[in-house]
């Protein structure tokens, strides 16, 4: 449950951006300070058009904080979510919920019609949190979007990312039955020993199995990791070239660790009339 203390709100004066700048720090393991946003930049955005959220403890400090500025995709007025963070010790208590619906609040307020953003690909929690809690949709592969990193998160491996749209006229995630999901053909799948990638023609819907725990798995075997990347990477960007988009992450809670798996759909084509 969230700490009733803790007060969600754009940030205001320079304390507030420092402690939005030590959120960003403590929730990325930034060790170079070139890494973090730097006050002026976030200062900028804040006064003109974008948002600067924190979630802030009564003595100042930020527990959470998430940076957007103003954008486009595909030619429209977005609001791009550059990232959003929270704090060890305070995380799996709702607060990036909790931040996200604020900066869909801010945006539909200003008449913007969507929110973009960055998000690796194998993060199984993220995924989820991303397409089946809130409701974006996904049809955009960037490699190694971010070049070399050092933070604990991104350290020695490309920094692939999916693009995440979400609707701000959206008030929920896509309805996507699990049982029915789980039964459609899987292009990627786990063959116990690492991904085994098939060939599907022409079907409306397919998955892609994502590993349960990818940091575990880029720490203890590195290689079977860039299998994985290589594996999802290829099936999602073959999909989105074919004009596919991810709708959904379902979970299969039936096996030990449960497996998750993107739901890719193309989406229908409306039928002429006249």
């Amino acid at each position: 449950m969230t700490d009733p203390e803790i007060t969600i709100r754009r940030a205001e004066s320079v304390a507030d951006y420092r402690a939005c700048q030590e959120a960003q720090r403590l929730a990325w393991g930034i060790a170079e300070d070139g890494y973090l946003i730097p006050i002026a930049t976030m200062v900028g955005a804040n006064l003109h058009g974008g948002l600067v959220l924190g979630a802030f403890l009564p003595d100042g400090q930020a527990v959470a904080m998430s940076f957007a500025f103003l954008g486009r995709v595909k030619g429209r007025l977005s609001l791009y979510s550059q990232l959003t963070g929270v704090v060890p010790g305070y995380q799996s208590q709702g607060l990036g919920y909790r931040i996200k619906i604020h900066q869909r609040d801010f945006a539909r307020s200003e008449g913007i019609g969507g929110i973009a953003w960055a998000f690796d690909p194998l993060q199984a929690g993220n995924a989820h949190f991303n397409l089946a809690r809130l409701g974006a949709t996904a049809e955009r592969y960037v490699d190694n979007m971010y070049g070399a990193r050092s933070d604990a998160l991104n350290s020695g491996v490309p920094t692939d990312r999916l693009i995440a749209e979400w609707a701000t006229d959206r008030d929920g995630p896509l309805p996507v039955d699990p049982a029915w999901a789980l039964a459609l053909p899987r292009l990627v799948e786990s063959d116990g020993s690492g991904p085994a990638v098939r060939t599907i023609e022409s079907q409306p819907s397919f998955l892609v199995e994502i590993p349960p725990d990818i940091a575990r798995l880029r720490r203890e075997h590195p290689g079977l990791a860039e299998r994985w990347r290589s594996a999802v990477r290829e099936a999602l960007r073959s999909g989105f070239d074919r004009g596919y988009r991810a709708v959904s992450v379902v979970r299969d809670d039936s096996t030990e660790p449960r497996r998750s798996y993107y739901v890719v759909e193309r989406p229908a084509v409306p039928t002429p009339r006249g």
